[in-house]
């Protein structure tokens, strides 16, 4: 009987890890689905919700998997505000205060519709949750500091987290916390009312009747101590969550995600790619992609969250494709920010657009989800040549076979090599570069189809500052 109930719970193990490791569950793309000073009126969830549709079937049916939602409590700035200045939780857009009844992004119906669209099309919706700070609070005496503070919220229209001093640093109980931010009041969890109330508000959040959000984005976790995000995540059903922790120090961004279970932003590879795609002149160090000093990715793939933009910090001005190129082939759960799709014309990278021959953002969602089933394993096939590197995803069946990808940043030739790879589903196969780019004059054309004999050698090669993504012809 013993060794019956071993043998049950080893299989049930194995059924867990055959379940976390398969391609639906690591499978995905998410989006940014705002950035900064979005247009005002009131009218932003209706936006996002109009483009639903459009993000989940990108190209022939492949497309987003999950949508990040600004902070959707009413802040001190009424209808201008951002929602990083939350002053009522509660208020999603239904009371008259702080200057509006709706925030910035609309009504709290029209979040409600916006989640239900996403979601009826089979998209996870993350709300932004600000734990550090409150605003918006009236003046009153705090016995801790000896004078008044803005710390009193009695008044929020709500009738919900109406805290007071007590609930924030300092007071009785503490001193300090890990960072203040922007002289707001700075939240206490260790006494007052906000630990158990932030709490109840996130599963508030949960609910369809409210709002429907079913992970998190947890702003700013310098400020906060980490056990307060895993206490959140605990009392939420430890959903997916993702921490913005602004360090490219990998060893801080796997304690931290260690210490919460959550995801984090990849800061490391942000800095990486930056450096390497803002250098026009092919300076930057292109293996350092795959260092796991300077990139969560390649350190833990599964806890890293990559992007090339975001509504703080948009600093890769030059040839951003080879940037998206690289986090949409790559290891890692890719994030594409909003402006880059909709706005600066890299849905389809300037090109004619087409599943053929696209070379911009939706293109390079369909190598992902469709070659590599969402989840690329990743083989490293180039990365002694400083300007130019190669790697692979293996491949899951005969429709979804992997890629080899080639990514060069060289200011004026082509690069190209032969390599060796192990995917079987690419031997014996003519490749054809599905994705292509390259932003110098008159190089942006397809390359040249390559074969790859029975022991897996082929030649593959890519523009200069561009990139080229290989599968087998005819898919």
């Amino acid at each position: 009987m013993r060794v019956s109930r071993k043998v049950s719970r080893i299989v049930v193990l194995l059924v867990l890890i055959s379940m976390l490791c398969s391609p639906s569950v690591l499978a995905g793309v998410m989006m940014q689905g705002f950035y900064w000073d979005v247009p005002g009126g009131g009218n932003w969830y209706n936006t996002m919700k109009s483009k639903a549709y459009e993000l989940r079937y990108m190209v022939d049916g492949y497309g987003i998997d999950r949508i990040w939602f600004p902070p959707p409590s009413k802040g001190q700035s009424g209808g201008y505000s951002m929602g990083y200045d939350p002053a009522d939780y509660y208020d999603l857009g239904q009371y008259n205060q702080y200057g509006s009844t709706e925030t910035r992004f609309g009504s709290q119906a029209e979040l409600k519709s916006a989640i239900a669209q996403f979601k009826s099309y089979g998209i996870s919706c993350m709300a932004d949750i600000v734990l550090n700070h409150r605003s918006g609070g009236a003046s009153e005496y705090n016995p801790r500091t000896g004078s008044n503070t803005w710390t009193d919220f009695s008044g929020v229209k709500s009738g919900k987290c109406t805290w007071h001093w007590d609930s924030f640093h300092p007071n009785s109980y503490c001193g300090g916390d890990p960072g203040s931010f922007g002289g707001f009041p700075d939240i206490c969890y260790r006494a007052g009312s906000a630990y158990n109330d932030m709490k109840d508000w996130m599963n508030w959040l949960k609910s369809s009747s409210n709002a429907g959000f079913d992970s998190w984005r947890f702003d700013y976790v310098k400020g906060i101590e980490s056990w307060v995000v895993k206490d959140m995540r605990a009392a939420t059903g430890n959903p997916f969550s993702v921490g913005e922790l602004w360090d490219s120090n990998t060893n801080l961004l796997a304690d931290w995600c260690n210490a919460t279970g959550a995801s984090a932003f990849d800061f490391a590879l942000y800095y990486t790619l930056r450096d390497i795609c803002n250098n026009p002149n092919g300076g930057g160090y292109l293996p350092n992609v795959f260092d796991h000093s300077k990139s969560f990715a390649a350190r833990w793939p599964m806890r890293a969250v990559t992007f090339v933009a975001n509504h703080d910090t948009d600093e890769i001005y030059r040839d951003k494709m080879m940037a998206y190129a690289f986090i949409l082939t790559y290891q890692g759960y890719p994030c594409i920010f909003w402006k880059d799709y909709f706005d600066y014309g890299l849905k389809d990278g300037g090109g004619a657009g087409t599943r053929q021959w696209g070379n911009g953002i939706r293109q390079l969602v369909w190598c992902r989800e469709k070659l590599a089933n969402g989840s690329p394993n990743i083989e490293i096939l180039k990365s002694d040549d400083g300007d130019c590197i190669i790697y692979g995803s293996y491949g899951y069946s005969s429709s979804a076979p992997g890629y080899i990808v080639v990514i060069n940043d060289h200011p004026s030739e082509w690069k190209g090599y032969w390599v060796k790879t192990n995917n079987s589903y690419l031997k014996n196969k003519m490749l054809k570069a599905y994705a292509f780019s390259s932003t110098v004059h008159n190089q942006n054309v397809q390359p040249q189809n390559k074969y790859c004999d029975a022991n897996g050698n082929v030649e593959v090669w890519a523009p200069p500052r561009g990139y080229a993504v290989y599968s087998v012809d005819g898919l």
